[in-house]
């Protein structure tokens, strides 16, 4: 089987362009173990880590996991995480973990990196295995906007090839050429996709985002519990 477009990208080059909205500290406890979803270059993880959270990053992508750990090793020295963050290369539809191994799961902008729509469910489904019961979910997405031009007509031309409202080509900002299948949600399937799965919403609201290359769209921030 030939290696997805994450997997060979250059670690580096995985957009990072979010940062944690504060209704996750609302949720979060002392002493949570959480899992980061599609950790990237490890942003996200070493931010939670030096709040004294134990994080595990996993990603698909072999030289961002270097990446993190490098991260990881120097603010160790530093003592600034003394030891709370560990990475892995993994794949978030079959992850490595036990059955209710995680107090927290954080997925930022990851799911829109999915163009097949049975593999986001299986995604979720596995964020579901992997909490303990009454855990929960961090989950941060762009939305479909519509009203924005540019958006629209993306939705429209590249419907054709993708098959999926909301998906299109996401365009190398330098070469103009397509890199990868992006997606966007409406809310409607956003929230079915989660409480198929098994979740219960317990914070939902709309947020404006802003994407790799500096746009400023909607998009969702959730926080969704699992029963």
């Amino acid at each position: 089987m030939s290696k997805s477009y994450w997997e060979t990208v250059p670690g580096k080059n995985i957009p990072s362009s979010l940062e944690l909205y504060p209704i996750i500290y609302n949720y979060l406890q002392d002493g949570d173990n959480i899992l980061d979803i599609g950790c990237g270059f490890g942003k996200i993880s070493l931010e939670l880590a030096s709040l004294g959270y134990l994080v595990t990053g996993i990603d698909i992508n072999p030289e961002a996991v270097k990446l993190s750990k490098a991260a990881a090793n120097n603010l160790e020295l530093d003592r600034k995480i003394e030891g709370r963050a560990e990475f892995q290369v993994g794949n978030a539809s079959f992850l490595p973990f036990q059955r209710s191994s995680f107090n927290f799961v954080v997925m930022q902008a990851f799911l829109t990196s999915v163009p097949d729509p049975q593999e986001r469910a299986r995604i979720i489904q596995e964020a579901f295995r992997v909490l303990k019961p009454e855990g929960y979910l961090y989950l941060v997405e762009f939305s479909q906007n519509w009203h924005l031009k540019l958006y629209r007509k993306r939705y429209l031309q590249d419907f054709p090839v993708t098959k999926e409202e909301g998906s299109f080509f996401a365009l190398n900002p330098e070469t103009g050429e397509a890199e990868f299948i992006a997606h966007h949600f409406s809310e409607e399937e956003l929230v079915f996709l989660l409480v198929d799965c098994g979740f219960e919403i317990d914070y939902f609201r709309v947020e404006e985002l802003k994407t790799r290359t500096g746009n400023k769209i909607n998009g969702f921030v959730i926080m969704a519990k699992k029963l």
